[in-house]
């Protein structure tokens, strides 16, 4: 079956279609399962006794690697950003019930979840851990999120561009990988990243052996802040939902799908054209928005 579905055609014959990973079946739905699956292979491989990875109190990534280490029978351990006398958030419980160990990192310490000393004193702690970067955001995630490409008929030839939110960028690496010739692949950042994201994603390239050239960043949507959803925006997810009846996560998806709608209602595709908007998943994170799990069609 496929994951595609049509959404709208402007006035100016612009054609949007949604490629919907928040329906996969498995464990981890949306990217979260292709950023995992090398990672998971590599720690297999290693042999070692756990996976270890970094997150917040609502992470997509967390919430999926506890999943997927329940399924596979496998320990992980998440090094959560948060105060462990605030109590366990929804996405915090469900790790737990899936078997994951809670690590709690202040503000001061998880800023150094990219420091070498930092990752070698995790590691000392923790010796038979395999350490994945936060988000997976890692080469093995990059070339796991290559596979997305294989849901999209003849290699996404059909598209003029792809249009994607980015939190490290690793989604964006895999799909520009792989996509066919002549397809621009547009990030859409979710946080203030103009001085990072580029240099991060061309770093992954690098560690791939070839960047095509073939994406840009799109920082005009990412609404101040990580996991900040502006009023204007937020009004267009719950509009975008009731017409379409796909529900949205609010830090990620949400964002490119109005980034999108701009980038249309401004004449920024040629006539005729189509694009699709890629669905990443993420709505267990709608909780912490208040939102219900119950409001939600699909959570893994």
């Amino acid at each position: 079956m496929s994951l595609i579905e049509y959404l709208f055609t402007s006035s100016s014959g612009v054609g949007v279609d949604i490629l919907r990973l928040d329906s996969l079946e498995g464990p981890a739905s949306g990217n979260k399962w292709f950023k995992l699956v090398l990672n998971i292979e590599a720690a297999e491989h290693a042999a070692a006794d756990c996976i270890l990875s970094f997150g917040g109190a609502y992470s997509n990534h967390l919430h999926a690697l506890a999943a997927v280490g329940f399924s596979k029978g496998f320990a992980t351990i998440g090094c959560v950003r948060a105060d462990p006398s605030s109590g366990l958030t929804p996405t915090l419980q469900d790790a737990k019930r899936w078997g994951m160990s809670l690590h709690y990192l202040s503000r001061s310490e998880y800023r150094r979840r990219h420091d070498q000393d930092f990752i070698s004193e995790l590691q000392a702690q923790y010796p038979s851990a395999y350490i994945v970067p936060e988000g997976g955001g890692n080469t093995l995630g990059a070339k796991g999120c290559a596979g997305i490409v294989d849901l999209i008929p003849n290699v996404g030839r059909d598209y003029a561009a792809i249009v994607l939110a980015c939190g490290t960028g690793t989604t964006l690496v895999g799909i520009a990988s792989k996509v066919a010739e002549g397809v621009s692949v547009i990030g859409v950042p979710v946080l203030k990243a103009e001085k990072f994201m580029a240099s991060d994603i061309a770093a992954m390239f690098q560690s791939l052996k070839g960047d095509r050239g073939n994406w840009r960043l799109d920082h005009r949507f990412h609404g101040g802040a990580y996991a900040h959803l502006p009023e204007q925006m937020a009004q267009y997810m719950q509009e975008f939902e009731l017409e379409y009846g796909v529900y949205l996560d609010p830090i990620y998806t949400a964002k490119a799908a109005y980034a999108l709608q701009c980038m249309v209602d401004n004449n920024e595709f040629a006539a005729g054209s189509r694009v699709l908007l890629v669905h990443t998943g993420g709505l267990q994170g709608r909780r912490g928005f208040g939102l219900n799990q119950g409001d939600t069609p699909c959570l893994y």
